[in-house]
């Protein structure tokens, strides 16, 4: 009626939701199998296996903003450096400008490094591509390509979000006269130490797959992710000592600075910079690192096809079966049982994680991270550079000899309680509740012994190693066995301590994040953990005085380990009384076979 008197004439266009609109408007595009396996490959570089759930994701995803800015953070931080704030010069100093570049140089060259290790078995292909995309109808050359591009993409979208903010920023802050041939300067530099660091690594797997074959590269890889994550962590936690001895390490003449990787790049900085007008040393080191780039991608390029070829036909053919029986540890293991580990539980929870905890690729890095984090810390600490009559000596320092025990033992427990947390398959974590229901105190003991056993050997072959280095000062027979005690009472005491909240069988439950868990990791790694090796360094003076107060040290130590189980043993007899509000409708019903 409305519409025959013409008040409510109808409309033209009809009225849609967005929704709807955008369904109407969009047009499907039909993608390429080619750009569909490369969209699959690089998705599979942001979510595979160290990324078990959502919270995991969320981690990392954090972790990448706090990557990236750093290169903003430090371009603030120099903001009055460059604008003669007191106590500042007019001018900012030419070798403290060189120190600024050498940051952005070096921190381009940690993170793509680390980056790579930590897509490690990710850059070839593994049994899910070869059992998955192989029998589809796409021709190798073309999966071959497709991984190339994804991996190219993404190696280009971890150096553009970690060095685009200082490419910007640092070039806006200094305010020189030729703001874009800073700019032009910072990128290609950044970018080259970038690559550089990416193509080593790549080349650096292509030639063992080549050579070594996929057994023993597997075997090794462990201790490859490890020593390369202590190399890069080394190299960053080094960055005060080696910016503040810049000028007398480059003016040296010595050999030495010509090996470091990080000093090539600086010197392709400052030559682009400066023009024909830098300084020789740094005409130096950007011609070696400019061949030293060439040579990496060559090797990359070379070793890569000839490793991924090989990598496929290892899947496919499959490895021949081996005796995995070592007889070389049986009679280790004979004795373990008579000591340690007299119950069956124990045995059964010690071995199984023994087993287990190399197998997954996330525990394999964790591993990595952790034990380089450590020893990093302990080189930084220990190691001061000295440069005399053109030559640069390392030498070590008493103090950081004595803070290296403490800081091993705390990331050895730490990390070791943060690898057998993590879970592998929980898909199958059922099984342990039918077999032994809800964990019990003998089963928690074969994982205490595990990692305190571990602990020890580290803690204690850490002592070992600084015995044979330290000076004559530190050879004193009661500071050796002062130290000895530290390293075995420390592994113990942060065992209990770190383990005493685990209730579960390891490998097997997923930590659900909460929102106290960065304040917690916050207070652990930046408050208690500096406090804790400050007070073992204090204290191991007056333990080593007399003999008197290494006894005294001993009962103390003794007692608060007595303490600390007999509070866990408390703790475990009232847990198996209540029930977890989270646990009732996990098992029998579902299994955990159901996604939540």
């Amino acid at each position: 009626m409305s519409e025959r008197l013409g008040l409510f004439p109808a409309a033209k266009i009809p009225v849609l939701s967005l929704s709807a609109k955008a369904e109407a408007v969009a047009a499907h595009r039909q993608q390429s199998q080619f750009e569909v396996l490369v969209r699959h490959l690089l998705y599979r570089f942001f979510h595979n296996e160290l990324l078990a759930s959502d919270d995991e994701t969320k981690r990392v995803m954090q972790i990448s903003y706090a990557v990236a800015l750093p290169g903003l953070l430090v371009a603030l931080f120099l903001f009055p450096a460059y604008h003669a704030f007191p106590p500042y010069p007019l001018h900012r100093p030419f070798w403290s400008q060189a120190a600024d570049h050498y940051f952005y140089v070096m921190y381009s060259f940690i993170v793509m490094g680390a980056a790579t290790v930590y897509e490690w078995d990710l850059l070839f292909p593994d049994l899910l591509d070869i059992f998955v995309l192989s029998p589809l109808p796409i021709h190798s050359r073309r999966l071959f390509f497709a991984r190339v591009l994804a991996l190219t993409i993404f190696l280009m979208l971890v150096l553009l979000g970690t060095s685009a903010l200082g490419t910007i920023f640092l070039p806006l802050v200094a305010e020189q006269s030729n703001f874009p041939r800073h700019l032009f300067s910072h990128a290609v530099a950044v970018t080259m130490s970038g690559a550089f660091a990416a193509t080593s690594f790549l080349a650096l797997q292509g030639l063992l797959l080549n050579t070594v074959g996929e057994r023993i590269f597997r075997r090794i890889t462990p201790l490859l992710q490890g020593g390369s994550i202590m190399l890069l962590l080394t190299i960053l936690l080094l960055f005060p000592t080696l910016s503040q001895l810049l000028k007398a390490l480059l003016t040296s003449g010595s050999p030495t600075i010509r090996y470091f990787p990080p000093f090539w790049f600086l010197g392709i900085y400052e030559r682009l910079l400066a023009g024909p007008s830098a300084a020789p040393v740094f005409d130096e080191l950007a011609r070696i690192g400019f061949y030293a780039l060439l040579v990496m991608l060559a090797c990359t390029l070379l070793t890569y096809p000839l490793a991924y070829r090989r990598r496929v036909r290892q899947l496919i053919e499959g490895s021949s079966a081996v005796a995995t029986t070592n007889r070389a540890g049986v009679p280790l293991r004979y004795l373990l049982h008579a000591t340690i580990l007299r119950k069956p539980s124990q045995r059964a929870i010690f071995h199984f994680i023994s087993q287990t905890i190399l197998r997954s690729q996330r525990q394999r890095v964790m591993l990595a991270m952790f034990g380089g984090l450590g020893i990093a810390l302990a080189l930084a600490e220990m190691v001061i550079l000295r440069v005399t009559a053109g030559h640069v000596r390392p030498a070590l320092l008493a103090s950081g000899i004595r803070a290296a025990i403490p800081i091993v033992a705390f990331w050895t427990v730490v990390g070791l309680r943060s690898v057998v947390s993590a879970p592998v398959d929980r898909r199958g974590s059922w099984l342990f509740s039918v077999l032994i229901g809800r964990p019990r105190a003998n089963h928690l003991e074969g994982t205490f012994l595990w990692i305190t056993l571990w602990a020890l050997i580290v803690s204690v072959g850490t002592a070992l190693v600084l015995h044979v280095l330290s000076p004559a000062s530190l050879r004193d027979p009661l500071i050796v066995a002062g130290q000895a005690l530290v390293a075995i009472a420390i592994s113990f005491l942060l065992a209990d301590f770190f383990l005493f909240p685990i209730r579960y069988v390891p490998f097997t439950h997923l930590h659900k994040g909460v929102i106290t868990d960065l304040p917690l990791a916050v207070v652990r790694y930046f408050v208690l953990f500096p406090m804790f090796v400050a007070i073992v360094v204090h204290q191991e003076a007056w333990i080593e005085a007399t003999p008197s107060h290494l006894m005294k040290t001993l009962f103390i130590l003794f007692a608060a380990h007595l303490l600390l189980q007999k509070a866990h043993a408390r703790s475990m007899q009232q847990y198996t009384v209540d029930t977890p509000p989270d646990e009732s409708d996990e098992f029998p019903q579902r299994l955990g076979l159901r996604d939540t």
